[in-house]
């Protein structure tokens, strides 16, 4: 958990019996991972460590590379469905992990989890992290606890939405750059009550934001010269966290100097020209992974070459890249894995995934 390693915050009075904690978490963790590496079977493989440590960073998709190196029986066991000991037991290392991590840092967090693992949004809870036991940091970003937290409030962005389209990626950058106030692009994939209670400066939301948007926002301010004096840091942490990198500043302008000010205001803008920036390039390689020039005919073509046939089937999959030759969107027949889930070929590749359980995919209509 990336996002949450910062511990430099909490009162050294509290130190021996954080250690105690987290070697109590420690114990936790290791005892789970021993029961991962008895479930697979794993104690006498030479790929014990490999395979576990793809297993807890990747999900159990990561497993269907290590098809050899599992017992049969085991794999078709482990692979099968969402309710198996495998699964359980990543969820459980999952939500040590976050304990151990968020508990002295951020206890509100760990009271909004378990308010979704005991309460009435318990089935919310347990699609999410066991959409994490199958895909681990997939969508994870630069920021778990950010993560997990959009994943369970948005309930309308579910397994078929995050694979299919970019929802989630563009609701991340949206949440990451303009702040908690572009949720309401995004009010079709969250009930409007919640909306609408997260719209709120005291909400889960808000305030897993002004953990993200911490540490930029309070160097852009030191590097301005402005000191933290009358609470200045944290208004300003609060006006970036729901009006993004783009945010006035209203709260602290009359309380710095005009040259300070602008000098602030430019430093964080610099921040969202960043990630527009990134964005637009993530745009150009999507264009030309789908079509690049021939320069015989002067037309244009896909990345690689079709057949016939293929050049027959030109549908499109909007976000599915090809895992053999990493064409995005993927064109023409589709190949998915049904074992794990998360292996998609176009139909020049579909031989690449042998190990494989592959099986073509019906064209929405």
């Amino acid at each position: 958990m990336a996002a949450a390693d910062d511990t430099s915050q909490i009162n050294p009075s509290s130190d021996e019996n954080m250690s105690n904690n987290n070697g109590d978490d420690d114990d936790a963790l290791l005892s789970i991972t021993n029961e991962i590496i008895n479930v697979l079977s794993l104690d006498d493989s030479e790929h014990k460590n490999e395979i576990v440590n793809d297993f807890l960073e990747d999900g159990r998709q990561s497993l269907v590379k290590y098809k050899e190196d599992i017992i049969p029986k085991v794999y078709k066991e482990v692979m099968s469905d969402n309710d198996n000991t495998l699964i359980k037991l990543f969820k459980k290392y999952i939500e040590t992990d976050l304990e151990k991590v968020c508990v002295k840092t951020y206890p509100w967090l760990i009271s909004f989890l378990e308010e979704y693992r005991k309460g009435e949004n318990h089935e919310i809870y347990d699609c999410v992290f066991t959409r994490t036991a199958n895909y681990g940091a997939t969508y994870m970003k630069d920021c778990p606890i950010l993560s997990f937290v959009l994943q369970l409030l948005f309930e309308g962005i579910d397994d078929e939405c995050l694979k299919e389209t970019n929802v989630f990626d563009d609701l991340w950058f949206a949440v990451t750059n303009d702040g908690l106030k572009s949720i309401t692009k995004y009010s079709a994939y969250i009930v409007k009550s919640v909306m609408n209670e997260q719209l709120k400066r005291q909400s889960i939301l808000f305030q897993v934001l002004r953990e993200y948007y911490r540490e930029d926002v309070f160097l852009s301010l030191k590097e301005s010269n402005i000191t933290d004096k009358k609470n200045l840091y944290e208004l300003a942490l609060d006006d970036v966290a729901e009006q993004g990198w783009l945010s006035d500043l209203k709260s602290i302008e009359e309380s710095i100097t005009p040259k300070s000010y602008k000098a602030v205001l430019e430093k964080l803008r610099s921040f969202h020209q960043k990630q527009k920036s990134k964005e637009s390039k993530k745009s150009d390689t999507k264009e030309v992974h789908q079509t690049k020039p021939d320069s015989q005919s002067g037309s244009t073509s896909t990345k690689n070459e079709m057949t016939s046939k293929e050049k027959q089937n030109d549908f499109v999959w909007s976000s599915i890249t090809c895992d053999g030759c990493g064409m995005k969107p993927l064109i023409g027949e589709r190949y998915r894995c049904e074992t794990c889930g998360n292996y998609d070929l176009c139909a020049k590749c579909q031989e690449k995934g042998h190990e494989h359980e592959l099986k073509l995919v019906p064209k929405s209509k």
